[in-house]
């Protein structure tokens, strides 16, 4: 008995890697194109939602059908732009950092706090993106700016360590990207952003008249 309840926990852990790895690279080739990337996550997170909620594992499905679903102009700018600043941002700290002059200094401050402002809220693009597709992606930013401004310092250093830990890794050796990272990653940013939609939403009902 015990050995057969051992050997079914082997075969759900296997069953669980294998459609971790299969989303992973699923997502990676959808975003080759770089102007699908934005959407490719989305349907990861809304496929990754739909694998917790409902225990749908059949992944490659699911995101397809989530790909297709989402894919529109609204929801590749909505997610497209924060990501896209997230890259120019750390450009920018890349280049100020050497530098020893006061404008340098003042340059790489001003560079690294919107950059971390920018990865504490890339979390809360991704769940409302997924949440409620279809939202304009002027109120997306805004409400996502928010929540990350209200949760900085929570959201900040945990959404800014699993992304440094994933872009120092790649660089070492991009072909750990094939070993999940983007998905931990995700999941990891989302599992951020549900808590502190789950305290925004506590805070909401606290105030409202009984």
């Amino acid at each position: 008995m015990t050995r057969g309840i051992f050997g079914t926990r082997i075969m759900a852990g296997l069953t669980t890697l294998f459609n971790v790895l299969a989303l992973n690279l699923a997502m990676i080739v959808a975003a080759l194109p770089l102007v699908t990337a934005p959407v490719a996550v989305i349907a990861a997170s809304a496929t990754l939602d739909q694998w917790r909620h409902d225990g749908e594992d059949r992944v490659i499905r699911q995101f397809v059908i989530e790909f297709r679903a989402r894919w529109s102009v609204r929801a590749t700018l909505g997610a497209g732009v924060p990501m896209a600043a997230a890259v120019l941002g750390l450009a920018e700290v890349r280049h100020f950092a050497p530098e020893a002059t006061a404008a340098g200094r003042a340059g790489l401050t001003l560079g690294a706090v919107a950059l971390f402002i920018t990865l504490a809220a890339l979390g809360y693009v991704f769940q409302l993106a997924t949440d409620k597709p279809g939202r304009p992606p002027v109120g997306l930013w805004s409400a996502s700016a928010r929540l990350a401004v209200r949760n900085l310092l929570v959201a900040g250093p945990l959404a800014a360590i699993p992304i440094a830990g994933v872009v120092i890794l790649a660089g070492r050796d991009p072909a750990l990207l094939l070993l999940g990272l983007p998905v931990f990653l995700l999941h990891a940013l989302k599992l951020t952003a549900r808590a502190g939609l789950r305290k925004a939403d506590t805070g909401l009902k606290s105030t409202k008249p009984s």
